[in-house]
This record gives C-alpha cells, sequence and structure tokens, in this order.
C-alpha cells in the first residue's frame, strides 16, 4: 500500500510520564498513577482520588496559563521535534487540536491563586490551546478545534487527515489536552455514579467493575501525506490507514443500549483502511470500567469482530480517564504497540465478565508483531470514533 496518511511524530504528557518514552515504559511496568486529592476543597469527598500528570519543567511564559495549556505544549513541543517539523514551511502545517472542556478550572478558581491578574477568559476556551501552539511553534497553515466530550482527541486527528487530504497543508499537529481535576467537575461525575470506589484503580470489563477515575494529560501527533513526509525523508512512524466518525444520539449520558450505534462506526473505518475485520491485530477499547459502557463496547465489538479474535484491552486504569485528552493519548499508545510488538493489559482484570465477549489481554500484556491497531472513543452526548493505525 503506498500514499495516504502516516504519522512521523508524537508526544505525551501523562500521569504515567513528562513524555511518550517514559509513558509507555510505566505503563508496561504495571505503575500506579492514582493519588490522594488534598486540601480543604476536597474535604467532603470520602478518599477522593485521581490520576495527575506527573511534574515537568515548565517554561517560565506559561506559568500563568491554564494547567491544560501547559500539558499541550510540553506534549506539542516533543512531538515536534520527533516528526522534525523545522523543516516544513511554517504556513503548511496546520493544526487540529482541542480539548473538552478548556481552561475550566482557571475559570472556577479565578482570583483566587497566584496569578489572579491573568484573564482566565483568554484560556477558557476549547480552541485556545491549538492557538497557543501555533504561537509558541510559529507555524501559521489553517487551525480547527473539535471538541467531543471524550471523543475529542479522535476527532482531531480525523479532521487533521482530511485536512491533509484536501492539500490544505503538508502536516498537521492533531491531538487534544485536559486538565479538570476540580471538586465540581469531579462531584458531577460522582452525582452520575460513574467513579470507581476500587481501591486497587478501575477494573474495566471486570464483575467487580464500578466505573473510571479522572485523570489528567495532552497527545499530540503529526500527520503527514505519506509522498511529502518521504520527500523530507521525515520519520514515518506509522500509516493512519482508516478513520470514521459517528453519533449515538441516544441519550445525553447513557449508550445504546445493543452497541448498534458503534459497530457502523468501526466498519466505516475499515472500509476506508480497506481492511477485513480480521486483519485488526489489537483493539484499544475505550472501555471506561462502567457497566453500561463496556457491556455495550463488548457487544459491539463481538458483532463486527465475531470468533475472529482481536487482542483488546483498556488502557483507562493505567492512565485514569483523561477526558477529553483520552482519545489523543490511547491512539499514541495503540500506534506504540504497534511499533514495538507489546499489547498493553487491561488492569485489574481478575475476573472477566462473561457478557464481554472478547478476547483480554491480561496480566502485564501480551507480545505481538501485529499489522493494524484499532482504537476507539466514545464521548457523552453520542459522539463517536474510530481510527486504525497499519504497519508501514
Amino acid at each position: 500500500m503506498s500514499g495516504g496518511i502516516v504519522v512521523t511524530g508524537w508526544g505525551m504528557v501523562t500521569p504515567l510520564g513528562f513524555n511518550a518514552d517514559f509513558t509507555w515504559d510505566a505503563l508496561l511496568e504495571g505503575t500506579n498513577p492514582f493519588v490522594a486529592l488534598k486540601g480543604p476543597e476536597w474535604q467532603g469527598f470520602e478518599a477522593p482520588r485521581a490520576a495527575q500528570a506527573l511534574e515537568a519543567w515548565i517554561p517560565h511564559t506559561l506559568l500563568r496559563r491554564d494547567r491544560s495549556l501547559q500539558l499541550a505544549v510540553l506534549a506539542a513541543e516533543e512531538a515536534y521535534k520527533h516528526a522534525g517539523l523545522s523543516k516544513v514551511p511554517a504556513d503548511r502545517i496546520g493544526t487540529t487540536f482541542s480539548s473538552s472542556k478548556g481552561g475550566v478550572v482557571s475559570l472556577l478558581t479565578a482570583g483566587k491563586g497566584p496569578y489572579e491578574s491573568w484573564d482566565f477568559l483568554t484560556d477558557f476556551f476549547p480552541h485556545t490551546a491549538g492557538q497557543l501552539l501555533q504561537q509558541r511553534l510559529g507555524f501559521s497553515g489553517p487551525a480547527l478545534s473539535v471538541s467531543s466530550a471524550c471523543s475529542t482527541g479522535i476527532g482531531s486527528i480525523a479532521m487533521g487527515a482530511r485536512m491533509l487530504q484536501d492539500g490544505e497543508c503538508d502536516a498537521v499537529i492533531t491531538g487534544s489536552t485536559e486538565s479538570s481535576i476540580h471538586p465540581l467537575i469531579y462531584a458531577g461525575f460522582q452525582n452520575m455514579g460513574v467513579l470507581s470506589n476500587q481501591w486497587e484503580g478501575p477494573a474495566a470489563f471486570d464483575l467487580k467493575r464500578d466505573g473510571f477515575l479522572m485523570g489528567e494529560g495532552a497527545a499530540v501527533m503529526v500527520l503527514e501525506r505519506e509522498e511529502s513526509a518521504k520527500k523530507r525523508k521525515a520519520p514515518i512512524q506509522a500509516r493512519l490507514s482508516g478513520w470514521a466518525l459517528g453519533a449515538d444520539a441516544y441519550h445525553p449520558l447513557e449508550m445504546e443500549p445493543k452497541g448498534q450505534t458503534i459497530v457502523p462506526v468501526i466498519r466505516k473505518a475499515l472500509k476506508k483502511a480497506k481492511l477485513h475485520s480480521w486483519d485488526i491485530g489489537y483493539i484499544n477499547a475505550h472501555g471506561t470500567g462502567t457497566m453500561l459502557n463496556d457491556k455495550v463496547e463488548s457487544q459491539a465489538l463481538y458483532k463486527v469482530f465475531g470468533d475472529k479474535k482481536a487482542w483488546v484491552s483498556s488502557t483507562k486504569a493505567a492512565t485514569g480517564h483523561l477526558l477529553g485528552a483520552a482519545g489523543s493519548v490511547e491512539a499514541v499508545i495503540s500506534a506504540l504497540a504497534l511499533k514495538e510488538g507489546v499489547l498493553p493489559d487491561t488492569r485489574n482484570l481478575t475476573h472477566p465478565d462473561p457478557q464481554c465477549r472478547i478476547r483480554h489481554v491480561e496480566n502485564g500484556g501480551v507480545k505481538a508483531r501485529v499489522k493494524h491497531v484499532l482504537s476507539l472513543s466514545y464521548g457523552f452526548g453520542g459522539q463517536l470514533g474510530a481510527v486504525i493505525f497499519s504497519k508501514v
């Protein structure tokens, strides 16, 4: 297969590490990212926990900016260097980068922190991160913000690929960021009944699953047309062979109970990639660890893949549920699994639910040289997304 869209670089900042390599190593080592949330603002909660991104050096010019923006810049600078984008004309680099909640913490804490003089509204909007990346890295191609709840990252990747196909730019910095660990947001998820009470952490697809725990982070991918990437001798990491977006449109918080709306999204992505279901070797599932999500997602996967079972895992118990950043972080993890030949496990999966009829990756991961991987994301309100990466 020749032509198409390729991945030439990536970067991540997660609760497992402040770059992609550290995140990947900690993911395979089984590092537990969850910590107790301390401070007077958390006293009204019983044992609140979340996965906070590891501290890294923050440029002094960003110290007054929202934390989601700081994480975005760190991930983008890593991806920019990884892809060698300095060789691409600034006006030919575009961005599709966003957040599901923008700088909501800056808004909610306005006037209470050490930088109360900062105009918090500047950091509040979901498109601000992409705008800041353009300013910071000096590129001036087209910019698009896709904010679609927990599928924001995959939506951004799909839109970036379309920009390249339309010839609007030669490279796209795409991804998402999220830092919204705040008592108000935490309370909202708690009131929905979707936060886990398991001390060892969430357990997707397990009989005892009871929800997820929040996390924060950012991830960036650099996408290019294969011809131009090869022309400038860019380090091609993988091919973005297929993608698709869809809508559940069933309920503001719940999913269509039989997975009927997920199935066509996966099949559209497979069709675009010119692949069959049995070609997929690994699936990074959305796998939130809630009773409904895991059951519905498993039903959809079984309908598409049947007994031609790809390995499946959810990495949210390893990173926390990164909300708007989940799709982009999990896309990078999927591409790394493809490149490294190691499939990460589903943490804390000890008693698989028989209703989740999938081929689980358990107990420390699986070494497997697969040719194609699929990453899935779904968001409250019904936003659905799928991306497929293939070996070059």
